[in-house]
């Protein structure tokens, strides 16, 4: 499968990485723009030519079985923090700002078949084509340990350590409230005039939230991604610590 998304880097990132430390140390900002973007070369007219400042990956695993139901269905979507085009001269646009746009989404019940799918998404958006990209995904890193395990197994005896699904918790998971936080967070990027998150073509999501089960993995897994995007505009670099990797943060 060849990969929806095209890596684009400035012809001049190191020094353009460098000027933009150097104003950002000047004037005091603790953020800086990255040299290096990425396109949406697909297929699909509604995305295609969209430009994102990064892409981030979820996950939210199938909620326990009862003795009423077999649960709610796992959760896993891709995220793409939204960077405008070409920009006029008297154009001014703050990249905190960033909107966020859900690419795509899957779900199911099985854990093997959701991880499977997961590897199918990260490959379709650019998994490899530039080193920090979809290499982890929010979620709880503690459920379905073994599965994870075994399945990392065979991920990495075909494409070596950094082929393996890396699960990271998301800002604030293992304060009390999670999902009440996390739904305040999304709403917070719903709230009318105010809109920073959009669902695209995107439907799972979007109809989990109108059912509104508490807990239901898919809020959680979104939710988590978005608070921790709202509280740490990961698309940035520090500038304390980016001063000393500009060849790195270009790679």
């Amino acid at each position: 499968m060849s990969p929806v998304i095209k890596h684009i880097a400035h012809p001049y990132p190191v020094e353009l990485y460098q000027a933009r430390l150097d104003h950002a140390h000047v004037t005091g900002q603790p953020l800086v723009e990255k040299p290096f973007w990425y396109e949406d070369v697909s297929d699909d007219d509604f995305y295609r030519g969209y430009l994102y400042y990064d892409l981030y990956a979820c996950i939210g695993w199938p909620s326990e079985v009862s003795d009423k139901d077999s649960g709610l269905p796992g959760y896993a979507a891709i995220v793409g923090v939204v960077r405008p085009g070409e920009l006029g001269e008297d154009e001014y646009y703050d990249p905190r700002d960033a909107k966020f746009l859900l690419l795509a989404e899957v779900q199911s019940l099985d854990v093997p078949v959701l991880l499977d799918q997961c590897v199918k998404l990260r490959e379709k958006y650019g998994f490899g084509i530039q080193p920090t990209l979809l290499t982890t995904w929010f979620g709880d890193p503690e459920r379905f340990l073994t599965t994870l395990a075994l399945y990392n197994e065979r991920l990495i005896r075909e494409g070596g350590e950094r082929n393996a699904i890396l699960v990271t918790p998301p800002d604030d998971f293992y304060t009390p409230s999670i999902f009440d936080n996390y739904v305040r967070s999304i709403r917070a990027c719903l709230a009318p005039g105010k809109i920073r998150l959009y669902f695209g073509k995107c439907d799972i999501l979007k109809n989990r939230l109108r059912e509104f089960v508490r807990d239901d993995p898919a809020v959680l897994a979104a939710g988590g991604l978005i608070h921790s995007l709202l509280s740490r505009c990961m698309w940035m670099d520090q500038v304390e610590s980016a001063a000393f990797s500009v060849e790195e943060a270009i790679a």
